[in-house]
């Protein structure tokens, strides 16, 4: 043992010694060669490029290339793409330094010049030559950049072609005869054929079953079979275990969804491999029976899985925990058309690889495809009928506040489901059984791809904001462990679902049209194409162009503007931005958007910067004549967001209009006024008139209370009760102090002003209105209540006549009561007839009764 150990040790250190010999034997030979990459020329590997690419071209050249080639060519050719363009990048700067150095040279003197010296003329050829030799390099490298991408794009269109000339195939009808005849009179040998073929399999299946490879097959299905059990024991407790309860939060529902999806679909698909790859191992899947098998494997997992989609996303029976917003009805209708479509087409799937393992005539194969497609169609149509809007539901939804129905929501999905079913049905009438077996197979595709989405989605948009805002144990750790605040997370979490939703958006589109033939290296030229550069010379323009630049421009349109509610609705709020800012960062993004879904638009119709320019100088002379007052408030916009002596949310005075900004659009801007009417005002106008801007430089606000006190108040005490009502005000600033100004001193009443200062403009009504209520009641309590004495002016003329008038009446009764002649006559007691009317001719009028008149009046009585 001791001699087995030794010799042990010895091999361990020897074959340290031998590895680590092995490795400085290898580090220098690795450097070497990657020195004499880098040693060789740009021209070298650029003749090395040129020459693959000329074999490229050689392949193309054949009419008869197969798909697998074209895509094999196209693998090939895209690292040769990525090696010209950096080739390209690394000799242009090579080249400009070249002239620099050329250049510092100066010009070659003349014949009548003086000669240069021996010297600087050769330094001068030489750096003619470098000069020269990477000017060939560059314009060679962008040459061969152009015939790759050119052979690219050559590649693509071939495919396309082929991918349109096979989809678009017109063949005999199913409701021709001649079909059905061949059909009928083929149809024994075919018969007899699936009985040669699957007869002699199953005769070999059942023998190897007593072999010892049966052992395998045999426990591949009862594996399987164990699974399903499982699957169908076990999933009712995993359900009742997830039963969502009134209090469950949405997250919680959608990861029961998940789970739900993920215990259907693994059981059927675990036990599709184990039977795949039970019969592959035991060597029972000879070529022809292989593609029947797998495509029956694949079709029980596939219809498990659509199964468990629809029931994650719609739950017919359990509303609780239905992600999609939609009825009862509507829920078991989908449900049921999912797994029908996916049956159908998973048997259909199996009889066309029995009819390619049999060889069958095209005429059956032509009548099973087509069946298989009507039976399709008239499930897809039948469904879509079902999911029509009641007539109760709607006229409940016509009454009170519009509550939105299933058939507002699914409107669209209906009618393209209608447009899909009735063309496979014409499709089929018309031959172009291709066609319609691709749209039945895209009807599935789009909607996995469809439900999917929404469940990404909605886990894009709770999970992350869950996991980085929530109380869970990530997003304490980055809290805690990090550093990070919550106004950080927050941000981080909008941008990260921003971008994840961004990028969920591309591949489902990328997935959508892959079957059409739109791959992701087509999307990426595009974009570079659009982005980096555009034709010059001849342009082609087309109808499909035209589509196409439309859809691209609406599509950059539509993207623009969820950038923007994006920003303005979630991720400028989490900043501490002002509200102009905001609104100038949202505008300037939509700018950017408008500008480059513009740039797209042009680039798929291959328009150049040249032409641009002539459509351009072409409209300034309209703009000169007709836009110009649109030129210009577009203009007067830009300046408005670039300088931002408006901002959203000012109170500006313009002419007799004041409000609030709420919007500054490209042509105008809209001010809300404070009897809530809008005024539109164009931009130009803020630009060059006179604006008065009353939170220009802060949103402080200034209070004004002018009162009227009785001159026997003290002002000492009503300047101090003025003082500590505003300063009792919660939203009064202390810096400025609130001032009073004694204005006023009248002839009975004194006038005070009270200055204070608020923290924002909008609330200065409130807060003249609270200290009116405060004033009013402190100076309720100074003033004591005193007797009110009348005092009339300017009546002294009128005093005076009265008075006149009095003395002459009273002159009058004295005369008329003095004896005639001076004789005295006795008369009896009681006053006579006359003398009774008397005093009544003797009293003045009511309204005036002066003293004097009164008492001449007593005197002439007791005379």
């Amino acid at each position: 043992m001791s001699m087995i150990s030794g010799l042990d040790r010895a091999f361990r250190r020897s074959g340290g010694a031998v590895l680590l010999a092995l490795m400085l034997l290898i580090v220098p030979l690795v450097a070497l060669a990657q020195t004499a990459d880098t040693t060789t020329s740009p021209r070298a590997r650029l003749d090395s490029i040129r020459g693959e690419l000329t074999q490229i071209e050689g392949s193309l050249a054949n009419p008869n290339v197969s798909d697998n080639e074209l895509q094999r060519q196209r693998l090939r050719l895209q690292p040769l793409l990525d090696q010209l363009r950096i080739l390209t990048d690394e000799q242009a700067p090579r080249t400009e330094q070249a002239k620099l150095r050329l250049d510092q040279l100066g010009a070659k003197p003349d014949a009548n010049a003086p000669p240069e010296t021996p010297d600087v003329a050769r330094e001068r050829e030489t750096r003619t030559k470098t000069f020269a030799e990477a000017d060939e390099t560059l314009k060679i490298g962008r040459a061969t950049l152009l015939q790759a991408e050119q052979l690219q794009s050559s590649i693509g269109d071939l495919r396309r072609d082929r991918f349109a000339k096979a989809l678009f195939a017109a063949g005999p009808s199913i409701l021709n005869p001649e079909v059905w005849s061949t059909t009928l009179t083929a149809f024994p040998s075919d018969l007899r054929a699936s009985q040669f073929i699957f007869g002699d399999w199953l005769s070999v299946f059942t023998t190897a079953l007593f072999s010892p490879r049966g052992v395998l097959v045999a426990l591949s299905f009862l594996g399987a079979i164990a699974l399903y059990v499982a699957r169908a024991r076990y999933m009712p407790r995993l359900t009742a275990r997830l039963a969502v309860h009134g209090e469950a939060s949405a997250r919680y529902i959608l990861y029961g969804a998940l789970i739900r999806i993920v215990a259907r679909t693994a059981p059927p698909a675990l036990a599709s491999w184990l039977i795949y790859a039970g019969l592959n191992t035991a060597g029972l899947l000879p070529p022809r029976i292989q593609p029947v098998i797998l495509a029956i494997v694949f079709g029980l997992a596939l219809i498990a899985f659509v199964q468990a989609l629809a029931d994650a996303l719609f739950a017919p029976g359990e509303p609780q925990r239905r992600l999609a917003s939609v009825m009862e009805s509507t829920a078991r209708t989908v449900t049921w058309m999912a797994s029908s479509l996916v049956i159908v087409m998973a048997i259909g799937k199996v009889f066309e690889a029995w009819l390619q393992a049999i060889a069958a005539g095209l005429t059956l194969s032509i009548i099973v495809r087509g069946a298989f497609a009507t039976i399709f169609a008239i499930i897809l149509i039948a469904g879509l009928y079902r999911l029509r809007d009641n007539q109760e539901i709607e006229q409940e939804a016509c009454l009170g506040p519009y509550v939105p129905v299933d058939g507002a929501s699914l409107g669209p999905v209906r009618i393209l489901g209608w447009i899909v079913g009735v063309a496979v049905i014409l499709a089929l009438l018309l031959g172009y059984v291709v066609l319609a077996t691709f749209l039945t197979e895209q009807v599935i595709w789009l909607g996995i791809l469809a439900a999917a989405f929404v469940l990404l989605m909605q886990l894009i948009d709770l999970g992350i904001t869950s996991q980085l805002t929530g109380d869970g144990r990530f997003a304490l750790t980055l809290r805690a462990g990090i550093g990070l605040r919550t106004g950080t997370l927050q941000k981080i979490a909008v941008v990260l679902t921003g971008v994840l939703k961004i990028v969920l958006i591309v591949v489902t589109v990328m997935l959508a049209l892959a079957p059409w033939g739109l791959e992701s290296t087509d999307l990426t030229t595009s974009l570079r194409a659009a982005f980096f550069g555009f034709q010059v010379g001849g342009v082609t323009v087309s109808l499909s162009s035209i589509v196409v630049a439309i859809m691209l421009f609406a599509l950059g349109l539509a993207a623009t503007r969820s950038l923007q509610r994006w920003l303005d609705g979630k991720f400028l709020p989490t900043t501490a931005l002002d509200t102009g800012l905001r609104n100038s960062i949202t505008t300037a993004a939509g700018y950017v958007g408008y500008a480059a879904a513009a740039a797209i638009g042009f680039s798929s119709l291959g328009l150049s910067m040249e032409r641009l320019t002539l459509v351009a100088s072409a409209l300034s002379v309209g703009i000169g004549f007709g836009l110009q007052s649109v030129v210009s408030n577009f203009v007067s916009g830009l300046i408005l967001l670039w300088e931002r002596p408006i901002r959203v949310g000012d109170q500006v005075l313009v002419g007799d209009a004041e409000g609030i900004v709420k919007r500054i659009n490209v042509r105008s801007t809209e001010i809300e006024t404070f009897d809530r009417s809008s005024v539109i005002v164009p931009n130009s106008n803020l630009v060059s008139g006179v604006v008065r801007n009353r939170v220009r430089s802060d949103r402080t606000g200034r209070v004004l209370i002018s009162i009227s006190v009785p001159r026997r108040l003290n002002p000492t005490e009503v300047r101090a009760m003025l003082l500590d009502a505003a300063e009792a005000h919660g939203d009064v600033l202390k810096k400025p102090p609130p001032n009073v100004l004694f204005k006023k001193l009248g002839t009975t009443t004194m006038d005070f002003d009270l200055i204070c200062v608020v923290g924002d403009v909008d609330i200065v009504g409130r807060v003249t209105s609270d200290l009116n209520y405060v004033i009013h009641r402190r100076l309720s309590e100074l003033e004591t209540p005193v007797a009110t004495e009348l005092t009339v002016k300017g009546l002294e003329g009128v005093e005076h006549s009265l008075g006149e008038i009095a003395a002459a009446v009273s002159k009058e009764v004295g005369r008329r009561t003095k004896p005639a002649g001076g004789r005295v006559s006795v008369r009896r007691s009681g006053p006579p007839p006359e003398a009774e009317g008397e005093p009544e001719e003797a009293r003045p009028p009511p309204p005036a009764k002066p003293e004097p008149a009164a008492t001449g009046g007593k005197d002439e009585t007791k005379d």
